[in-house]
């Protein structure tokens, strides 16, 4: 008996008769979340403004994240070219718009934008601006939705939270009211800083409706009052304007060392979405904010 005990176990034993080992678990894998790049443009905005009026919500991202109150624009300091700089991050002479008003007559935009970029690598786009004058934008047909709100700071940072919701990976958002207070009661007024304020507000709505790993780049495209409720000149109170970059990858509270220029801005956009500028663009990713060069 024992010996056919023991020839059933070398039998069972041969035909796999061990336990069978317990399944592996799936190694549960998290999807990146998606890049998100989201520029705030406040029209007119100087940074001298920004101390005087307080402007929390502004200052809560720099605390957040890199800043500088001495970045440049450029020249002529007004807002259709230095958009298209912040925007393609070449200077004027390259991309060749001059003047300050939406004239297709006049000439087009030619040259790639950082919508252009977005839209190779197969991303998605969206300006919601407060002048007609960013049409040169839509022709290029680079922008997946583009819209030209009426009503002021509040419209433009409603359709934006919108838009945000909808999803994105780059969305271009500018703040009209500041600059038309300045033309309309001088850089610096009562009405101005009011406007600043109220600019400050709309900003804080829509960051609060951008999911957390969304950056954010706060700037300006001139500030003004070198001349009586203009601007436009090579003076520092035109030239001067904010530059804040906030997100999960940037320094908290730390104040930039390295200038900056609009020309920067589109170029540090596509650094953080990963795609490309054209090689003889002016403008370089500030870096700096995040960490590199320190």
């Amino acid at each position: 008996m024992a010996y056919l005990l023991l020839l059933l176990c070398l039998f069972v034993a041969a035909c796999g008769g061990h336990s069978p080992a317990a399944p592996t678990a799936p190694v549960p894998t998290s999807t990146p979340p998606p890049r998100q790049v989201v520029i705030v443009s406040v029209d007119g905005l100087r940074p001298d403004a920004l101390v005087q009026s307080g402007a929390p919500n502004i200052q809560s991202l720099a605390a957040r994240g890199a800043y500088t109150w001495q970045a440049r624009t450029i020249m002529p300091s007004n807002t259709l070219p230095s958009h298209v700089s912040m925007l393609t991050a070449y200077l004027p002479q390259a991309h060749g718009i001059t003047w300050d008003d939406y004239l297709p007559a006049r000439g087009r935009l030619t040259v790639p934008t950082l919508f252009t970029a977005v839209r190779a690598a197969g991303m998605r786009s969206a300006m919601v601006v407060g002048k007609s004058k960013f049409d040169y934008f839509k022709d290029t047909g680079a922008v997946d939705f583009y819209a030209v709100a009426q009503g002021g700071d509040d419209d433009v940072a409603g359709q934006a939270a919108a838009q945000a919701r909808a999803g994105f990976n780059l969305m271009f958002v500018h703040l009209p009211e500041v600059d038309l207070t300045g033309h309309a009661s001088n850089w610096m007024s009562a009405s101005y800083l009011e406007r600043v304020t109220h600019a400050d507000q709309a900003v804080g709505r829509l960051v609060s409706s951008l999911p957390a790993w969304t950056t954010v780049i706060v700037t300006a495209d001139h500030g003004g009052g070198s001349r009586a409720n203009n601007h436009g000149s090579d003076d520092a109170c035109d030239m001067t304007i904010p530059w804040v970059v906030t997100g999960p990858r940037t320094l908290r509270g730390y104040q930039l060392s390295t200038p900056v220029s609009t020309t920067d801005t589109a170029a540090t956009a596509a650094w953080l979405l990963g795609v490309s500028l054209p090689p003889d663009v002016t403008g370089q990713p500030v870096t700096e904010a995040f960490g590199a060069g320190r």
